[in-house]
């Protein structure tokens, strides 16, 4: 092989190990008009850090896309969870808990409606749990009645892990 040839063999061949750990290592990002309304509403909000997961896994057999929202101080919590209608009593008591619990406290709201209460039928809902100590909001996007059981079946009985997803 002529020493023309090797080198471009060599050449090719850094350049294809090359692409290969980049296609591995580059983030993948989901283009904002495929992310929730929810991230699309706080993606760009001061004090607020928003995430969207595509397919979290949440038990053996379900995975549904979640957003996670994640303030940078008690301030922006206090008005996120505002935003999202919850009372000034409700914010002071979820502030106070400050490191005191690794709670999470879950609920139910209409899809696309963040501070509305949940409706009659589970299908139009979504949860909304709500961890103090991580001044973390999580919003995984139900479907079905049968998903939304599962997320809150899940979050009163054992941890929802969102700390491997952010």
């Amino acid at each position: 092989m002529s020493k023309r040839m090797w080198l471009l063999t060599l050449a090719l061949s850094f350049l294809a190990v090359l692409a290969a750990v980049a296609w591995r290592c580059w983030p993948r990002t989901v283009p904002l008009s495929q992310c929730s309304e929810v991230y699309q509403r706080y993606h760009d909000t001061p004090g607020i850090q928003a995430s969207f997961i595509k397919n979290k896994q949440i038990n053996d057999t379900l995975r549904l896309d979640m957003t996670i929202l994640e303030a940078e101080d008690s301030l922006a919590f206090a008005n996120l969870l505002k935003s999202m209608g919850k009372s000034d009593e409700y914010i002071t008591d979820i502030l106070s808990l400050g490191g005191n619990t690794d709670k999470c406290y879950s609920g139910t709201f209409r899809r696309g409606e963040l501070g509305s209460l949940g409706d009659s039928d589970d299908a139009n809902n979504e949860v909304r749990s709500v961890f103090p100590v991580r001044m973390t909001v999580a919003i995984f996007h139900t479907r079905t009645a049968e998903e939304l059981k599962a997320v809150l079946q899940k979050s009163y009985y054992s941890k929802i892990k969102i700390e491997d997803s952010i």
